[in-house]
């Protein structure tokens, strides 16, 4: 057995060597190279979230909870011997083979900031390479791609070659905040109804943010999400995952507790260096009437804040004559999020098909 298949614990199915050398790419599997995926991800010129390997980790096992054999194939990739980019990587076997990124849709590869065109360009054909040939021995008809806001302008090289080798790319939306100007600025941003009920919130309930490891307030907030939504909803290993990153410092938890020390509500947020993203959220259905979330909203915003962190992500905005189209409830949703948004951003989808 292989180093990396030593240190993964099984048997990938297919020889990873010479997939690579046939690709003419150098890298080495997140699993043998931990270290050098950090540092890579480190001189990263902007992270999101998507990359941190505490949400790599969280959906790799939300996935395997629907019975999907999935492979973590994450690779650090190399130039002259030194790393320079990352590439969450995944590969599913089970119920029709499947390629993408932490059990989605494929991301493309982040590359170490200052890293010269021709370089990137050379590792970004490498990386599509890999897909083709992974595609064709697994018998992948086509492999879907989110090529989405990285803080850069115009699209990216990734979105560019894979058009250019006969991709079709579909646009959706994602709100963001700008956490550049002061927290007070934010807040004159938000829908003008919004704010005296992100005022009223603060005085209805007390306010807290979990940011270490608490066993007592995170089983809290984990039977909270499981009474809203009627039923358990995903593995006590993903909760677990969650928790390890508040403690990792890669999310936080606001929570709301009325006068009788009831948790009513909560949000959790994972972020990166650059970027947080809201990821789950639970609140008591007999409050809706309450500002709930606009009180978690407005202490997740102080909580970015204090971490410098660039950009929040608050999630889609899915439009009427999106295909397929959003349910009522899904629009609903994205009304009351973009009620804080400073920013609309294109999130590209890639559709490749491929010829065997």
């Amino acid at each position: 057995m292989a180093e990396s298949e030593h240190i993964l614990g099984t048997r990938l199915p297919f020889d990873l060597d010479t997939t690579l050398a046939a690709a003419n790419l150098k890298a080495r599997l997140y699993a043998v190279d931990r270290d050098s995926w950090r540092s890579a991800a480190d001189r990263a010129e902007y992270v999101p979230v998507a990359y941190s390997r505490a949400m790599t980790d969280y959906q790799l096992a939300y996935w395997r909870d629907s019975a999907q054999e999935i492979f973590d194939l994450s690779l650090v990739l190399y130039q002259d011997k030194h790393p320079c980019g990352i590439w969450p990587l995944s590969l599913s076997v089970a119920a029709g083979a499947r390629i993408g990124s932490n059990g989605d849709a494929l991301l493309p590869p982040l590359f170490v900031a200052g890293l010269t065109a021709n370089v990137r360009k050379k590792l970004l054909q490498g990386c599509l390479e890999i897909i083709d040939m992974l595609a064709r021995k697994f018998d992948i008809g086509q492999w879907q791609s989110v090529d989405a806001f990285s803080n850069l302008s115009g699209i990216s090289e990734w979105q560019h070659l894979a058009l250019c080798r006969g991709a079709s790319v579909n646009c959706s939306h994602e709100l963001f905040i700008d956490l550049q100007p002061s927290v007070t600025e934010i807040k004159s941003g938000f829908r003008k109804s919004y704010r005296p009920l992100v005022s009223l919130g603060t005085k209805l309930w007390q306010i807290s943010v979990l940011n270490s490891r608490d066993d007592n307030v995170w089983s809290e907030f984990k039977n909270l999400h499981r009474e809203v939504a009627g039923k358990v909803t995903r593995s006590d290993d993903s909760w677990r995952l969650q928790h390890e990153a508040i403690a990792s410092g890669d999310a936080f938890l606001v929570y709301l507790r009325d006068a009788e020390q009831r948790m009513v509500g909560g949000g959790f947020f994972q972020v990166t260096r650059d970027e947080g993203v809201y990821a789950v959220a639970a609140y008591d259905r007999a409050l809706f009437d309450k500002p709930l979330g606009h009180a978690v909203q407005y202490r997740a915003v102080e909580e970015m804040k204090n971490r410098d962190i660039r950009w929040y992500k608050i999630g889609a905005r899915p439009y009427p004559g999106d295909q397929p189209p959003p349910s009522a409830k899904e629009l609903r949703i994205a009304e009351f999020k973009q009620g804080f948004a400073s920013h609309i951003f294109p999130c590209y989808r890639l559709t490749s098909s491929i010829c065997h």
